[in-house]
């Protein structure tokens, strides 16, 4: 039951995320410039902040519970799609714009894109198949 309270509150916080970042872009690009908006955009901030800490929370939490044998693939899946980004993105700003390759950049985006593919099913685990 406690799972459940767990994924049901994920579900939400996913909801309000999405809801408030289309609000967040709609203000940004229409350069709402007033104190609600100065507001929201400040909780937003926190929000985001609160939502990145919490998914690396539940994240760990879940992997707990799983096999050393299924933790080990997806480690290794992240590292190989990880790379494969990565390449690809180096490829393709070289051919695009090659005087403006920034390495840091190129490197956190493949990171975080390539950890959200591989252990983004990992905070909604709910069932009893790969455990322990």
């Amino acid at each position: 039951m406690k799972k459940n309270k767990t994924i049901f509150f994920t579900k939400i916080l996913y909801g309000l995320f999405l809801s408030a970042t289309t609000i967040a872009v709609f203000i940004v690009y229409k350069n709402i410039d007033n104190a609600i908006s100065f507001n929201f955009l400040m909780g937003y901030f926190f929000f985001s902040f609160f939502m990145l800490i919490y998914v690396s929370f539940i994240t760990i939490v879940n992997i707990k519970n799983f096999k050393w044998v299924y933790i080990r693939k997806r480690i290794v899946k992240f590292i190989t799609i990880f790379i494969l980004f990565s390449t690809l993105n180096y490829f393709f700003g070289y051919i695009i714009r090659p005087s403006k390759i920034d390495l840091f950049k190129i490197f956190t985006n493949s990171f975080g894109i390539s950890f959200g593919i591989v252990f983004s099913e990992i905070i909604f685990f709910k069932g009893k198949n790969k455990l322990k």
